[in-house]
């Protein structure tokens, strides 16, 4: 794959610099091995990053390419020639190297400040008071040569994270994806480099939408983005990222490999703050399985999620033990459609299902509801009279409330298939 490449630039320098009497370009080229002995043991002793690295590495590839930069510096000083596109390549080359062996960008572009400012001492060492401008123009051509090269580091760097995070990134979700399809992923997970985990806990997400979506010339899809960046960040936290995730907009899957006992709590926690995070409402139905069982628990946390949305529970994390009735009462048969029929004759008068509806959501106080339907509180209280005539339900107490809101939920799943 072609490397990105600074610009060969061809900028005429009017005359040498001099210090001490020497061209700088000369004292450079004389002492070359020295200076890039020095280089490498200046990055070994300020750069953590450099002290971890094998020594043969640093005997060959780092020494190898500090020769060329230094050559390349060499050059740029005695003719006012930056780095041609093969050189700059090479920079690129190397750059790319370390970014695939895990070494930080800022390490890197450390790395050339570092070298840069031993050369600059070594050449300044002998200068007098009146080598003072020619120090200058020197340290000008070391600030020039610092921008061009950073930048092919920068450009060759990025390429190989950009191409070594999208094949992970579509390793990791062709894993998950086999999962879901109860499919065998262990061929997957070795091309992945990712050991299949004993235990895991399955989080089937809901995601609400993001106020900002609302607003006026605001790019959805840039909202979107920022949200699932900011939510899985706390996921990654979390799960030292291992986790797998299949997120869109609106929810999806986030596997999470258990390597101890279930804190339940720990993640209600986690949940609560990607949340808060992303600036949206997350409702997660969740279920430990094994990689076999993947794909059973997504489809019964799906379900769990369709009940918590159906008796319109909060945000927040749900197992089936939480909902388990609720769970039972919407599945598909007859006793369903019984409790959903519970509502039928309710069907020809509009103004008292919704009259219904506001008072299940938690508006008992009548007059609330009275200000919300625009009517007098005393008309509320005809139409729940009305609604226990109709359905026999008395919604005005407790047990009433309870066989109203299941009778909904049971509607609900019904509508829904």
């Amino acid at each position: 794959m072609d490397r990105p490449t600074a610009k060969s630039l061809c900028v005429k320098v009017p005359s040498p610099v001099i210090i001490a009497g020497v061209p700088v370009h000369e004292t450079l080229r004389n002492q070359l091995d020295d200076v890039v002995t020095k280089m490498l043991a200046r990055h070994r002793r300020d750069l953590d990053s450099f002290r971890r690295m094998p020594v043969e590495e640093m005997r060959e590839d780092i020494t190898n390419i500090s020769r060329d930069v230094v050559s390349y510096y060499i050059s740029w000083l005695r003719e006012g020639t930056l780095a041609t596109p093969d050189q700059a390549g090479r920079i690129g080359g190397s750059a790319a190297r370390r970014a695939e062996e895990g070494v930080p960008l800022e390490a890197l572009l450390a790395a050339y400040v570092n070298g840069l400012q031993g050369i600059f001492a070594t050449l300044t060492a002998d200068a007098g008071p009146d080598d003072l401008d020619a120090v200058l123009a020197l340290g000008n051509k070391i600030f020039e040569f610092i921008k061009a090269t950073t930048g092919a580091v920068a450009s060759g760097y990025l390429e190989e994270v950009r191409t070594t995070v999208g094949q992970e990134h579509n390793t990791r979700r062709a894993l998950l994806a086999a999962l879901l399809r109860d499919e065998s992923a262990s061929a997957t997970a070795g091309i992945a480099g990712i050991g299949l985990a004993s235990e895991y806990l399955l989080l089937n997400l809901a995601i609400g939408a993001h106020p900002d979506e609302q607003e006026t010339g605001v790019n959805p899809t840039t909202v979107t983005r920022r949200m699932l960046r900011r939510l899985l960040a706390v996921f990654e936290a979390a799960t030292d990222d291992q986790a797998l995730n299949a997120l869109e907009a609106t929810g999806g899957i986030v596997l999470v490999p258990i390597s101890s006992d279930m804190d339940w709590s720990k993640w209600s926690e986690t949940i609560a703050e990607a949340g808060s995070a992303a600036g949206v409402t997350v409702s997660a139905a969740g279920a430990l399985t094994t990689s076999s069982g993947v794909a059973a628990a997504a489809v019964q946390t799906g379900e769990i999620l369709d009940v918590l949305r159906w008796f319109e529970r909060a945000p927040g994390l749900y197992r089936l033990e939480d909902v388990l009735i609720e769970y039972q009462l919407t599945r598909p048969g007859e006793a369903r459609d019984r409790l959903a029929d519970l509502l039928a004759p309710l069907e020809a008068h509009p103004d008292l299902f919704e009259t219904l509806l506001h008072y299940l959501g938690g508006n008992v106080n009548r007059r609330r509801i009275a200000n919300l339907l625009h009517v007098h509180p005393n008309t509320v209280d005809y139409r729940l009279r009305r609604i226990h005539e109709l359905t026999g339900i008395d919604v005005t107490e407790p047990p009433g409330i309870h066989r109203a809101t299941s009778a909904l939920a049971a509607r609900r799943a019904g509508e829904s298939g």
